[in-house]
């Protein structure tokens, strides 16, 4: 084995070792670790709600951590579009509701950047229609600065 292949397997080795004691990050830090500000996704709402239309499936369009368009149009001009979230404020419903000791929730996370796919609450199994959750889809990272 030549001198360049012994300090390449060597670097590697040590690097290889190190980052195996390193902790795990947790979902949200890999979420923050990748400094996204701009994306798209599809987010969909579960819930007892009406107007149905509420419920459909969404494209979110997130500019600078803000949610610029939904379904092409302003937020505002949507029906119930305090309730669609960037994927920062998902964490923070999810910190939100967590607090409140919900008596079931199932979380699923995306393994490539650690954002909630999947969320699922229920607050209280001995009230009806109070659940909520949320699906994210077709996640898509736009140009960030």
């Amino acid at each position: 084995m030549n001198i360049k292949k012994f300090v390449l397997f060597t670097l590697l080795s040590l690097l290889f070792i190190n980052c195996s004691k390193e902790k795990v990050l947790s979902e949200k830090d890999l979420w923050y670790s990748f400094n996204l500000s701009n994306y798209e996704m599809t987010q969909q709402i579960s819930c007892f709600c009406f107007p149905q239309d509420f419920i459909l499936p969404k494209t979110i369009l997130v500019e600078n951590n803000s949610v610029k368009l939904i379904n092409g149009m302003e937020p505002i001009k949507t029906i119930g579009f305090e309730s669609f979230f960037t994927i920062d404020e998902l964490f923070e419903f999810i910190e939100i509701k967590l607090k409140d000791d919900p008596e079931f929730y199932e979380i699923k996370y995306n393994d490539k950047y650690g954002f909630p796919e999947s969320i699922y609450f229920d607050m209280s199994q001995m009230i009806a229609d109070e659940e909520i959750g949320y699906t994210v889809s077709n996640f898509k990272v736009l140009k960030n600065d």
